[in-house]
């Protein structure tokens, strides 16, 4: 029978692994690829709820950047930046993407969550670079 450190570890790597090939569908620009990133970004979501689940009767197995926040809090910050990321990037598919790197940078001034900004940060960066090589 299975445990919960178990599952939680399995969410791990399954998040890491979304995480992963949401990059790669963005550096492959398949056909709409936004609707694949925003497809990876509503599944990461919905690990992100059983992992809350998962910390409500086990809050030592919370990582660290988790342990600073509420579940609801969490979850909340989840959304917003999957909305962001999702209008970045059909934005970028539109090549525009001064308004693509705007939008995160509205949504860096405005978000709580550090780690949350930290990715929409990164995807900021690389953003500007495609811009500078373009």
């Amino acid at each position: 029978m299975a445990t919960l450190e178990e599952l939680d570890a399995t969410l791990r790597v399954a998040s890491g692994l979304l995480d992963t090939a949401a990059v790669q569908l963005r550096d492959l620009a398949l056909p709409s690829t936004t609707d694949h990133v925003r497809s990876i970004a509503e599944a990461l979501a919905r690990i992100f709820d059983v992992q809350n689940a998962i910390y409500k009767l086990r809050p030592d197995l919370r990582s660290a950047f988790l342990s600073e926040q509420v579940p609801i809090e969490l979850s909340e910050a989840n959304r917003r930046l999957t909305r962001a990321l999702a209008e970045a990037y059909r934005l970028s598919d539109q090549n525009n993407l001064s308004e693509a790197i705007r939008l995160l940078e509205a949504f860096i001034g405005a978000e709580a969550s550090q780690y949350h900004k930290d990715i929409a940060g990164g995807e900021m960066e690389r953003l500007r670079d495609r811009q500078r090589n373009a």
